[in-house]
């Protein structure tokens, strides 16, 4: 009977020391998926946009006028009107809906692209990236 005892005794301290093996293990292990550096995030665009969001909070005007009226308040930066594409005939190659009828601005001393477009609510969406390579957003491409 001592001898059952024993031998589960061993068995319990085993698995115990197993599972603090395995936790160890776990808490040194790098994150598989690890979060990307984002170039958005380390250069000044946030505050450029922070500033937008504040022109258009105060903006009542047309969404026609909305991108010369932004252009005229951040008069310290050269924002100028993105370019026209041929595969949808507006500022963004995107086909989306959620982009239909917005204006563009893009800044290429700092590489950043605001797109800009009113809601059903009667508010204005903003939308912007750092551009890399591309002349406009990666979330702008038709999947």
């Amino acid at each position: 009977m001592s001898f059952l005892y024993i031998g589960l005794g061993l068995a319990m301290i085993s698995g115990i020391s197993a599972m603090m093996t395995i936790g160890n293990n776990i808490n040194n292990l790098m994150l598989i998926s690890t979060f990307k550096e984002s170039d958005y995030i380390q250069s000044s665009l946030p505050s450029y946009d922070r500033r937008i969001m504040d022109i258009l909070d105060k903006y009542s005007g047309s969404s026609e006028e909305v991108c010369s009226h932004i252009k005229g308040k951040l008069s310290d930066t050269l924002y100028e009107d993105g370019e026209i594409f041929i595969s949808s005939g507006t500022q963004t190659p995107s086909l989306n809906s959620l982009f239909i009828g917005s204006c563009v601005l893009v800044n290429k001393d700092i590489k950043h692209r605001v797109i800009v477009n009113k809601n059903n609510m009667g508010n204005f969406n903003l939308f912007s990236c750092y551009l890399k390579d591309e002349s406009f957003c990666p979330y702008e491409l038709n999947k």
